[in-house]
């Protein structure tokens, strides 16, 4: 909680920057001319993009054995984006906590999830930017997506090749408090074999197409309602180029370098003010939206899970 905390903070810094630097009466013009009638339609592609992601999830559990009822599965997995302002969201590693707490399921057996959660996302945004590159031609965004299929084939590199592993594995075992679990690093190299396969990599790559396809297009949603025209290309490319640069940056929620990526982006469209402003709108609508609802759902299990431990 306490680490949401203070990425809101160091949100608040960053957003009150970009303003600033692009006009702070033009952002504010746009942003209000919203109507209230856009923002369920805003959330609602934000959903599709969490229901496909949960879908993933619940295949990738079933990938290594843990089979668990689908509304405590929903509710773990929603609790997860309490932690979405992490570098490289790996905070969301709280899923594995919770499964182990609530069902007594060991980390090292669904760690490996999260990991793929991670890896499979990645990939997916790198093929939507190549999409987008194809429809728009911008150069510009080639380094994102190059710096994205570097960090893809390197941690694959490690996850999948057993020698690599093994020599991570035997510096990180001379780690006194690392030794004693050399037996769970080898099961987690394991199951993350089993998550990265061809087969897996089937179902759950196209599904993050998908769902971050979807999350691409509120940025189209969010221009309309201020009354412009955003090719569906152009929201590919800068959502997905500006996530992936977020990601590989391992900035939490990669705040700062995404919106400037967006951003960025988006200025191929439209001016730098009413970039800055669909921006700013759009990453309320998806990941302060996620931290929000994450925090909420992870209060209700923590809340839940006391009255079962209280006396009668």
């Amino acid at each position: 909680m306490k680490k949401s905390l203070w990425s809101i903070v160091i949100a608040v810094a960053v957003y009150t920057g970009i303003i600033l630097y692009s006009d702070a009466g033009s952002v504010g013009s746009a942003i209000s001319s919203i109507g209230l009638i856009w923002i369920p339609l805003f959330l609602s592609l934000s959903m599709v993009n969490y229901l496909l992601r949960f879908l993933k999830w619940q295949y990738f559990l079933r990938r290594v054995d843990v089979r668990i009822g689908a509304w405590e599965s929903l509710r773990i997995f929603l609790a997860g984006f309490s932690m979405t302002v992490s570098p490289g969201k790996l905070g969301e590693l709280l899923k594995c906590h919770l499964l182990k707490e609530r069902r007594g399921i060991p980390v090292s057996t669904t760690s490996p999830v999260v990991v793929a959660e991670r890896i499979t996302d990645l990939i997916s945004m790198i093929i939507i930017a190549i999409i987008g590159l194809l429809m728009v031609h911008h150069p510009g965004a080639l380094g994102a997506v190059a710096a994205g299929v570097i960090f893809v084939v390197a941690v694959m590199t490690f996850l999948l090749w057993e020698r690599a592993f093994g020599l991570l594995a035997g510096v990180l075992c001379r780690i006194p408090r690392m030794a004693r679990h050399r037996e769970s690093f080898g099961r987690f190299r394991e199951h993350c074999s089993a998550l990265l396969d061809f087969r897996s990599l089937a179902v759950s790559v196209p599904l993050g197409v998908l769902s971050w396809g979807a999350e691409a297009l509120v940025l189209c949603l969010v221009a309309r309602s201020m009354g412009l025209a955003l090719p569906v290309g152009i929201a590919l490319l800068a959502h997905a180029a500006g996530t992936i640069a977020g990601a590989v940056s391992m900035i939490p929620g990669g705040l700062g370098l995404t919106e400037i990526t967006i951003g960025a982006t988006l200025t191929l469209a439209m001016p730098e003010s009413d970039a800055a402003a669909v921006t700013l709108v759009m990453r309320f609508a998806t990941l302060w939206f996620a931290v929000f609802l994450g925090v909420g759902v992870l209060m209700l299990l923590r809340t839940g899970r006391k009255r079962l431990r209280s006396p009668d």
